[in-house]
């Protein structure tokens, strides 16, 4: 993944980590930051399918809200694929909409930025 940080002059920092495949470029124009992503197809999880992204002996740990897939893999908070939460006790490979909807509201804010791997099949 690239992240763009923008200085007080308006200069582009751009840093590299290695969890994304997809590229991302950025560029400074008057002061302003744009930030693309070229397309790539979005990734459709079934149910089984996300049930096998269960962080699980090193799988990756993926979670689905509102049909939206998420990748827990690196969080503190998913290790091994198990949630360390007093709020939510869940596992990875699972939805969890109806279990965030009995959560305090900062949870979802929390959820949604995690990376976005993919959907969830209606």
């Amino acid at each position: 993944m690239l992240v763009v940080a923008c200085g007080g002059d308006g200069s582009a920092t751009t840093l590299s980590t290695s969890h994304s495949t997809a590229s991302t470029t950025a560029s400074t124009v008057s002061g302003t930051t744009t930030t693309s992503t070229p397309s790539t197809p979005e990734k459709v999880f079934s149910s089984a399918e996300l049930a096998e992204f269960d962080g699980k002996e090193d799988r990756p740990a993926y979670i689905a809200v509102d049909g939206v897939v998420y990748d827990v893999s690196g969080s503190a908070r998913w290790p091994e694929g198990k949630h360390l939460s007093c709020f939510l006790d869940s596992e990875a490979g699972n939805n969890l909409s109806e279990e965030l909807k009995q959560a305090p509201s900062n949870m979802r804010a929390l959820v949604e930025r995690l990376p976005v791997v993919g959907r969830l099949e209606q």
